[in-house]
């Protein structure tokens, strides 16, 4: 192969014009795994998040209602402890698993942001403090459990309403994230990485998880921890976000557009 046969790829090396050497073939692979492993992280945290926090710990829908004394509250953890535990554990790795699928959706969209990807930093910022904050909020249930029955039953209330209410009611970082991937589509004026009308799918997405912040200020009713408002709402459009997106990321990754930077994508 003449020196003429060879061009420079869009992430640096050579490759021939038919975009076919082995240095190439293998890097795609390795990114094509990669990317697939990162997007499967999404429904793997749905399942992790439903063993855990309904079915062992009974986080979801709330066994523990707002208007609850602090008697009832220190009894069901004393009652349960043990489920809880272990379905927070559950819970724990089903938060990690997804920071690590909303870098999935950030290698996606960085594709085509150029070279100063200011919106795939803010997915990757707010979607860093998002998980950080209700891991934090799994370590404070488990807190409630840890000593239940040892300690004052208002001692016990008062970890189990802050774990509640940092799990809806600190929205902030998600509504950005999901808001940033959405402009992320909609700003991009050749053919975006997933169809357009996700993007405002992503953006309504981002508005419905804030009446999570209702939380604050109600203790009964729609707007409660337990209300179609507070919960429900946040919670079944996350899930189908993360979902969808998922499925997305994969449909790209399996048509081949895992490895060149500006790549045109059919939505």
């Amino acid at each position: 192969m003449s020196a003429t046969d060879v061009i420079t790829s869009p992430v640096g090396g050579e490759t021939s014009r038919n975009g076919s050497s082995p240095a190439r073939a293998e890097r795609q692979s390795m990114s094509r795994n990669s990317q697939l492993l990162v997007a499967w992280c999404g429904p793997a945290m749905v399942v992790l998040f439903v063993i855990g926090s309904v079915w062992l710990a009974r986080y979801f829908p709330p066994a523990i209602h707002p208007s609850d004394s602090p008697q009832e509250v220190a009894q069901y953890y004393r009652d349960h402890k043990d489920a809880i535990r272990v379905g927070l554990v559950f819970t724990c790795l089903a938060y990690a698993l997804m920071g690590v699928w909303g870098v999935c959706m950030a290698v996606q969209t960085r594709r085509k942001e150029g070279l100063f990807p200011v919106l795939t930093y803010v997915q990757l910022t707010c979607m860093a403090a998002g998980t950080a904050q209700i891991v934090v909020n799994c370590g404070l249930w488990a807190t409630a459990a840890f000593r239940a029955g040892d300690v004052s039953p208002e001692i016990t209330q008062a970890f189990n309403d802050a774990g509640f209410i940092i799990l809806l009611g600190t929205w902030m970082p998600f509504t950005i994230w999901a808001i940033a991937l959405g402009l992320n589509i909609l700003l991009d004026r050749t053919t975006p990485v997933f169809p357009r009308w996700t993007g405002y799918f992503s953006i309504w997405s981002g508005v419905c998880f804030m009446p999570g912040g209702t939380v604050w200020f109600f203790k009964s009713g729609p707007f409660g921890w337990t209300g179609v408002v507070c919960l429900w709402i946040p919670f079944m459009v996350f899930g189908a976000w993360v979902l969808y997106f998922s499925y997305l990321s994969m449909q790209n990754v399996k048509r081949g557009f895992v490895h060149e930077q500006d790549l045109s994508i059919v939505s």
